[in-house]
């Protein structure tokens, strides 16, 4: 790397770094006023809890904004170079704008991986322990974690280790309490169970009663259920695209498809892990036209305003094809890089313009 890649790096980095955390900023600034609505003296979610779940669901929110940012700071960064008339200098000395697009693309590389890492290792492990957290907190009768599901019920304890939707669930025990004798009178394992219409199949199930004399053991290949698991429970705890990573979520589509289920909406988040930190390098190539377009003629609140609008849009279109795709069948696999192919040639179409 020569000086003049370290001087670019730096100056585009630099302002990619202080547009990101400032987005990330004041979206936690509005969630946390936003989050004192849950507040409430009758349980242990205070003030204090509200900031540490709003702290804990950052990573992912700072995963979600990096394309825009790097948009807005690649704006700021070049736009910067360009008033001081140093990409002028650079241009004279035989700098082209190919290589200087370039030299931003190999940063962008750098930042590609860094973010895929985010993505995949640490936000949706921390935005799943952030609503467990919450739950938690709120004393509410479920809880998430590494052992799986926990629900109370009533004098039942229920533990999911997989939640597949709300028709299916696997490695399911169940602890019958006896308040009275303060101890549990029966553990109860099923290797999985599936919904129908009058309620819930437990399947290759072991049955355990505790009582004072000794311990009776009955195996069953199958028991129906008619309230297994609270209805509002489900909707909560069902497995949601974005808590997964990419590797958890090829296997949640594999299950799918060999159970004939539907996995639209996993496909479209399998594919959005790859699609996102990529969308990065269109970012830069997008706002290299602008810079070299206005050069010394745009102010800083010109570029923040193009680079918001643009990222606006990509945003929107990005979520709007997804959502279609999954109402009307399309492949998830073109809804997910369709906004991205667009907008990387319509960039690169741009750039060529320029003279």
């Amino acid at each position: 790397m020569n000086f003049l890649e370290r001087y670019l790096w730096k100056s585009v980095l630099t302002s990619i770094l202080l547009t990101w955390f400032s987005l990330a900023l004041l979206d936690r600034f509005f969630a946390f006023l936003g989050e004192l609505g849950d507040v409430s003296p009758e349980t242990q979610y205070g003030n204090l809890q509200a900031f540490y779940y709003i702290l804990m669901g950052t990573p992912k929110l700072l995963y979600d904004y990096f394309p825009t940012a790097t948009l807005i700071g690649s704006l700021l960064g070049l736009g910067n170079l360009a008033a001081n008339s140093e990409l002028t200098a650079m241009r004279a000395a035989g700098v082209s704008i190919r290589q200087i697009v370039m030299m931003t693309l190999k940063l962008g590389l750098v930042l590609v991986v860094l973010i895929f890492v985010l993505g995949e290792w640490v936000a949706p492990h921390t935005e799943l322990a952030a609503s467990s957290f919450k739950l938690r907190m709120q004393q509410k009768q479920l809880a998430v974690g590494n052992q799986g599901i926990w629900v109370k019920d009533g004098n039942r304890i229920l533990n999911i280790a997989k939640l597949w939707s709300e028709q299916k669930m696997e490695g399911i025990s169940i602890y019958e309490i006896n308040p009275e004798a303060g101890r549990i009178d029966t553990i109860t394992h099923a290797d999985r169970a599936e919904r129908d219409a009058n309620g819930w199949m437990l399947y290759d199930l072991n049955r355990k009663h505790i009582q004072e004399d000794g311990v009776t053991q009955e195996v069953l290949p199958q028991v129906h259920e008619d309230n297994l698991v609270p209805e509002q429970v489900l909707s909560i705890a069902a497995v949601k695209p974005n808590q997964l990573a990419a590797s958890e979520l090829a296997d949640f589509i594999r299950h799918q498809r060999d159970n004939d289920l539907n996995s639209s909406r996993f496909e479209q988040a399998f594919w959005q892990h790859f699609t996102t930190p990529l969308s990065t390098l269109v970012m830069l190539i997008i706002a290299a036209p602008f810079v070299f377009s206005f050069q010394r003629n745009a102010g800083a609140g010109q570029r923040i305003f193009i680079g918001i609008l643009i990222g606006i849009v990509f945003f929107l279109f990005n979520r709007t094809l997804g959502s279609i795709g999954i109402v009307y069948g399309i492949s998830p696999l073109l809804s997910a890089t369709l906004p991205l192919l667009m907008f990387l040639f319509g960039g690169l179409w741009m750039l060529k313009r320029i003279r």
